[in-house]
């Protein structure tokens, strides 16, 4: 044997040798009080962390100590984690802050992101949410920072909704990963210069370029494709019942109490004051099932006297139309299209993806960090303020939003329906309705991907459970600020009316009977996940009902409703968000559809929300969503294939 394998075996004789010495129990003793000597020779900052909004404390966040030094580099000098209370204690060697120099203390408030590598291994990324500046030249042995109220992921108290608060100062405490950024120049680089030819072509002439110009420049939808290959296919009474089960509008029908293949969609803007360019018709349409197939049989149009904006304004007599009504039946089919489209872009598309998931992130943002609980929400959470703050311009603002200038309600009505749909949403008692006939596939699609979700919560709870009732406090926190913020429950509108008809499943709907909670006298619509530190058997249901709501809604659904804007909207004499001077007429007839300055800023937002792909469950771009979710929906391929689904296509968040 030479000598430099000797030495290699004695080597690690003495690592062995060294590792049981330092274990015995007296070398432990010895350790034990040169490291009590060491930490007595240290000097110690403490203080609390709170939020600035509820005085809360701050709870299991990572503090650093620095040397806050102008024109040299700063130095680290140590770090804490705040306890439940949100206090901390962090030592220090004061000699670190170098050669003479008494250190200038400086807290950094530091936000821990998770993903992970290619061997499925945890990888953890520092964030820096907050500085707090401390004294400089610190001599005394220990310095208290006191209650420190810190800025972090805070409720508008000006809003009515529970929202992030923005301020010019402090930005956005989230970002959006790069690769989605390259995404949206990349589809903003390609539709950009189509809108400006039409905008400046428009503001030179009010009549140019015309509708089929501006139709003809951007890229074919599905409805503009199919009739190339099916002529008349597109306007059909099949074509219009599948759209209606399975659109962008997922529409939840009534059936007649006496008549079980009997069902209807209705419409009705009565409550709400409109604009005085869009016709606003309440629209009611009757549809039977017929060899597996949902075909319309009447719709039914009522429309506003003339001049006739405000709140319940005089109604004309009611028009019933049917297939057997030629072109008129046509318009009536368009009307129709045109407010599932309204409907979808404002309730379900904005209301219910956008505006009712973000107080679930400002929630679980606010309160997950020990808690593994982290691991499976943030991923679908992350991103969804930052859209959503350019979604209130694009879509809902007064003066811009598409919404509000294309569609037909005011700005204040708009909001009114807000506040109406989102006092009806709640995560409680809620799961997919069940399929109506045979080509109902958003319903079969929607329940697969539900059982999925079930199977992958329960596979979780498994493995963390008992890290995820040991650290149960920051669930109970997070209930407490999801509930606190929601808006006032209220009753649905046709609660306790009668027209004959019931909804053919209430899955969907809020349940009355939740147990909510009254705080500051208002009713909250959404329902506890638990009202104690100490979960019981019911919580934990609880929890993963919560986790599954929300997750679908952030995942498939807004997927559904966002990818297809398209299909609905893309093609802009098939559908828009409203018509002009009466509504009926040809669609070729340029004085109803929407003029030329709606008509491109339509077909630009609808191409460039659907142009934007980055984010999606199985890709995992950014390396975030747990293995075992992935495997799961990975191994149900081909069942969603069988409904004509591509499982690749269920984006992982919302940030479009």
């Amino acid at each position: 044997m030479n000598m430099t394998k000797k030495q290699t075996i004695v080597q690690e004789l003495l690592q062995v040798l060294k590792l049981r010495l330092i274990n015995t129990s007296s070398v432990q003793q010895k350790l034990q009080k040169k490291a009590a000597k060491q930490r007595s020779q240290l000097s110690k900052v403490v203080g609390q962390l709170v939020f600035s909004d509820t005085q809360n404390p701050l709870h299991n966040m990572e503090v650093e100590l620095w040397d806050r030094d102008i024109g040299t580099p700063e130095e680290y000098l140590g770090k804490g984690i705040t306890d439940r209370n949100g206090y901390f204690e962090i030592y220090y060697d004061p000699d670190q802050a170098g050669f003479k120099d008494e250190p200038d203390l400086e807290l950094r408030v530091i936000e821990i992101r998770t993903s992970f590598d290619t061997n499925n291994k945890l990888v953890l990324a520092k964030r820096l949410a907050y500085t707090i500046k401390g004294p400089d030249n610190v001599t005394q042995k220990e310095y208290d920072f006191g209650t420190c109220t810190v800025p972090y992921w805070l409720y508008n108290p000006t809003n009515s909704f529970p929202r992030i608060l923005f301020t010019e100062l402090e930005g956005t405490p989230d970002e959006d990963a790069i690769g989605r950024k390259l995404q949206g120049y990349e589809a903003a680089n390609h539709l950009t210069p189509i809108k400006a030819k039409h905008v400046i072509k428009n503001t030179l002439n009010p009549d140019q370029p015309s509708l089929p110009e501006i139709q003809a420049d951007y890229p074919p939808n599905s409805t503009i494709e199919l009739e190339r290959k099916n002529p008349g296919y597109t306007r059909s009474d099949e074509f219009f019942g599948l759209r209606i089960l399975n659109g962008m509008n997922p529409c939840l029908p009534k059936k007649n109490k006496h008549n079980p293949n009997e069902y209807k969609v209705t419409f009705n803007w009565d409550a709400y004051e409109k604009d005085q360019i869009h016709d606003l018709h309440n629209v009611d349409a009757t549809f039977e099932v017929k060899d597996g197939k949902f075909l319309p049989t009447s719709i039914t149009i009522q429309s506003r006297q003339p001049d006739s904006y405000a709140p319940f304004s005089p109604l004309k007599e009611p028009v019933t139309y049917t297939p057997n009504d030629g072109d008129q039946w046509l318009q009536a089919k368009r009307i129709f299209r045109t407010n599932t489209f309204f409907a979808a872009e404002l309730i379900e598309h904005y209301i219910k993806a956008h505006l009712q998931m973000e107080q679930y992130t400002v929630a679980a943002f606010r309160n997950l960090r020990k808690n593994p609980l982290r691991l499976m929400l943030i991923p679908h959470l992350k991103s969804l303020i930052n859209i959503n703050r350019r979604a209130d311009t694009v879509l809902v603002d007064p003066n811009e939003g598409y919404v509000v200038t294309a569609g037909p309600l005011t700005p204040e009505s708009v909001v009114q329906i807000c506040h109406e749909s989102m006092s009806q949403l709640d995560w409680k008692g809620w799961q997919p309705r069940q399929p109506l006939c045979e080509t109902h596939t958003y319903a079969k699609i929607a329940n697969l991907y539900w059982q999925i979700l079930t199977d992958y919560i329960d596979v979780f709870f498994q493995t963390y459970q008992d890290e995820i009732e040991r650290e149960w406090i920051e669930i109970h926190r997070l209930s407490d600020d999801l509930v606190n913020h929601s808006v006032a429950y209220e009753p649905g509108k046709d609660s306790g009316s009668d027209d004959g008809y019931e909804w053919y499943d209430t899955n969907e709907l809020t349940q009355p009977n939740n147990s909510r909670r009254t705080i500051n006298g208002s009713l909250k619509v959404v329902s506890p996940i638990t009202l104690s530190d100490k979960p019981d058997a019911n919580d934990i249901e609880y929890l993963k009902q919560f986790c599954r709501f929300a997750i679908f809604h952030v995942t498939l659904w807004h997927s559904w409703v966002n990818d297809s804007q398209t299909d609905a909207g893309g093609e802009v004499l098939y559908s828009s968000l409203g018509l002009r001077n009466g509504s009926f007429g040809n669609e070729d007839d340029p004085t109803i559809a929407p003029d030329s300055g709606e008509a491109t800023q339509l077909l630009y937002l609808v191409n460039v929300l659907t142009a934007i792909k980055y984010g999606y469950i199985i890709k995992n771009e950014d390396g975030d969503i747990p293995a075992e979710f992935r495997k799961i929906l990975l191994n149900h391929k081909q069942d969603f294939a069988q409904l004509d689904f591509d499982v690749n296509n269920i984006r992982a968040l919302i940030n479009i």
